[in-house]
């Protein structure tokens, strides 16, 4: 497909779902109007999570692109979200309580995920509103649930047993059928800061909580501590803790991307240059969390992402200035990878990890020099090594060399060797840099030991300790230097006595921060004030590339 030199905007009245797009680059890939970040998940999802907004709640789901309310909660400005389980209510803290549910002491303030459903199920919430107006005199306040339509629920028991006694006298005393309701692995609770249900929903279902704003006034979030664009919403994995996720136009995301990744002080040409890799990265990733039930992360395992409390003016315009636009090789979207500084040279791909990609070429990069970052130092004792193998369960024994054995034709290390006393190690590529907790690949290493033995000295008595490192010996086959004392033999007039050298300590004097690939940072910095554009910045480093 020919290269989209605008944007072609294409009203197609077929079916009722349309998919709205930006740009769409050839046949693959697409700029999506909005993106879903996860927050916290895995290791770091919750339990518990609190949206606060002042306006209050507008509650809702995404039909395509555009965020539809089923209902709002004006007069509610803090909500908890939480599992569809137990919890301890201490004075308005809430702990998921995961001790038996055999005789519960009374004093710890249970709450539990058993309900009573009343009535039937209703297919709008209207309906559902209208007839929970008109119950009252319950010892229990009713809430609405979504779950497969539209729910009356009320309480949070401790056990069926209860909730069965609560269910019969509710029905006697509406004259309406009241069942039993069960814990739910993908209900997800929304309680007042006085633990009272204000809301549940079925996690499956999408729903998201936004700020509610009627007045044209910028609608955040605050979710845990944090304010946030767009929406929120909570998903529920088996045996897991509640994912949260942040949706928000794609654009809008980027506002709390740049800012992380590049100081906001720097040119806006660099600052250009940045939001439109972090666009371009964000659209070829989209399906990176995608079993997780969202595109991208707020970490580094995507692009750092602080939501609006990290927004600027200066990012926000190069995010502006550069709508639309990414990156592209042969018409398509390429995955612009960047790191903060390349030490004078960028690395091919297949140098760092596996694939040669074309873009992802090692280019000169002299604009990256002169700065911290460019150089570095490291020094690793022999123990410090040796425990940093233990923890990914390697074990040469006791540390006895280092040696770069391959470099790459830009600089960077392809095979590292570990010598120990117990055997050898190979870390290929970006492997001895992850272990070692390196700057980058570009390094040299060498032992900085002390290989002593005792020497007499020209008087009888003078006798001197002597550093064998780099020292010229005489041997079997003449004189030769000692550049590796790992494993040597001195001959005292009589005997041959072994020397084991175990080093104290590595240096390693390497170049640059980062893998190396595509754009260096600090390289976009400096070409942005000597007059470059974000343009000409993003060619440089993505070979054979255009901006579009």
């Amino acid at each position: 497909m020919k290269k989209i030199r605008g944007i072609l905007v294409v009203l197609i009245l077929v079916t009722a779902m349309v998919s709205s797009l930006l740009i769409s680059y050839g046949s693959t890939v697409q700029i999506p109007k909005n993106i879903e970040i996860g927050l916290f998940f895995n290791s770091s999802a919750k339990s518990t999570a609190t949206l606060l907004s002042g306006t209050g709640f507008n509650i809702g789901q995404y039909q395509g692109d555009a965020f539809t309310s089923l209902f709002t909660l004006t007069d509610s400005t803090e909500l908890i979200l939480r599992k569809d389980s137990f919890y301890i209510n201490n004075n308005g803290v809430f702990v998921e309580y995961t001790g038996s549910t055999e005789n519960i002491p009374a004093n710890l303030n249970l709450q539990g995920p058993y309900h009573v459903q009343l009535g039937e199920a209703y297919s709008h919430v209207d309906e559902a509103k209208s007839v929970m107006a008109v119950i009252t005199g319950l010892e229990d306040t009713p809430y609405l649930v979504y779950e497969n339509g539209w729910r009356i629920f009320v309480g949070l028991y401790l056990n069926e047993a209860i909730a069965q006694e609560k269910a019969a006298a509710y029905k006697l005393q509406l004259n309406q059928e009241a069942v039993v309701i069960a814990p739910s692995a993908s209900r997800v609770q929304a309680i007042n800061k006085q633990g009272t249900p204000v809301f549940m929903f079925d996690s499956q279902q999408e729903v998201y909580f936004e700020a509610f704003s009627d007045k044209g006034a910028l609608a955040l979030i605050t979710i845990e501590g944090t304010r946030f664009r767009g929406g929120a919403t909570a998903k529920r994995s088996t045996g897991s803790d509640m994912t949260i996720i942040n949706k928000l136009p794609l654009e809008e995301y980027l506002y709390g991307v740049v800012p992380r990744e590049m100081p906001t002080s720097w040119h806006i040409e660099a600052l250009k240059a940045q939001a439109v890799a972090a666009r371009g990265f964000a659209v070829t990733s989209l399906n990176k969390y995608k079993t997780l039930g969202f595109n991208l992360c707020n970490t580094v395992n995507s692009q750092v992402y602080g939501g609006y409390d990290v927004e600027a003016a200066s990012t926000n315009r190069a995010v502006d200035e550069t709508k639309g636009k990414l990156v592209t090789y042969n018409g398509q979207p390429i995955t612009p990878y960047y790191h903060s500084n390349s030490g004078g040279q960028t690395e091919n791909s297949e140098n760092i990890w596996s694939d040669a990609l074309p873009y992802l070429r090692g280019v000169k990069d002299e604009y990256s020099l002169g700065v911290s970052t460019a150089t570095w130092t490291a020094v690793l004792t022999g123990e410090e090594i040796k425990a940093l193998l233990a923890k990914e369960q390697i074990n040469v024994g006791d540390i006895l060399d280092i040696k770069v054995t391959s470099v790459s034709a830009n600089g960077r290390v392809l095979n590292l060797v570990v010598y120990g006393t117990q055997g050898e190690e190979t870390m290929a590529k970006e492997r001895s840099r992850r272990i070692f907790g390196l700057r980058s690949t570009w390094f040299t290493v060498a032992p900085n030991s002390e290989s002593l033995v005792a020497v007499r000295g020209s008087e009888a008595d003078s006798i001197t300790s002597l550093n064998l490192q780099g020292k010229t010996v005489i041997s079997a086959s003449g004189t030769k230097k000692l550049d590796n004392i790992s494993n040597i033999a001195i001959y005292n007039g009589k005997s041959y006595k072994s020397i084991v050298s175990k080093p104290g300590e590595f240096v390693f004097a390497g170049k640059g921060f980062g893998h190396g690939l595509g754009m260096s940072q600090y390289g976009a910095k400096k070409m942005a004030e000597l007059n470059h554009s974000y343009e000409q910045i993003l060619m440089h480093y993505y070979t054979g590339t255009k901006v579009e």
